[in-house]
């Protein structure tokens, strides 16, 4: 469940990177999270059953998207460990504790991409780096533009939603849970705005 949330760090981040999906546009501009509307969540499964989910409330991005050259675009999402939401407290706490994402001492995940490229008219691949509990491993997101993006450019928000999978043991996550499969995706739904 902590890698679940920590995922959720990264796949908000990723998010941001749908926005880079769009098409055509002007040359980079600076874009951020609809914080109103936007949601970083986790995932994590058992047997292909779900068994825990759960969001972080506080999140933030940096943005650098160019619409006609997706691969000049640059997203850094940072997400606070602490905000993790899993609907009790008791779970939250779990999520926190030492032995999943230690809020305490490593209170924010990063997701910072390396390359941003074009999947079709309407998605991205964008690779980059995810940072939880000090350690950075490689993470994949495909980030999809739901939305219209000539408006967008026009000033409207641009609705997205990105999504990418980590593996717990490669961040120390809960070396000795076994409640939960190793793997934890990661799902951000939400818009964009200049």
């Amino acid at each position: 469940m902590a890698g679940i949330a920590m995922s959720r760090s990264t796949a908000p981040l990723l998010a941001l990177s749908l926005a880079l999906l769009a098409g055509p546009a002007s040359a980079q501009s600076a874009w951020r999270f609809d914080r109103s509307s936007t949601e970083v969540s986790f995932v994590t499964h058992r047997f292909g059953a779900v068994v825990a989910t759960g969001k972080f409330g506080r999140f933030e991005g940096q943005l650098s998207l160019d619409f006609d050259q997706p691969e000049r675009s640059r997203i850094r999402v940072t997400i606070d460990t602490g905000s993790v939401s899993a609907g009790t407290a008791l779970m939250d706490g779990f999520i926190k504790g030492e032995s999943m994402l230690d809020t305490g001492r490593f209170p924010n995940a990063i997701f910072t991409s390396t390359s941003v490229r074009r999947m079709g008219d309407r998605s991205l691949e964008i690779r980059g780096n995810l940072t939880i509990r000090s350690v950075t491993q490689p993470i994949t997101v495909t980030a999809t533009v739901d939305g219209d993006i000539e408006r967008a450019k026009r000033g409207d928000r641009l609705p997205f939603h990105a999504d990418g999978s980590f593996l717990r043991p490669a961040y120390g996550i809960g070396k000795d849970v076994n409640v939960v499969d190793d793997k934890v995706d990661l799902v951000i739904k939400g818009q964009v705005m200049r």
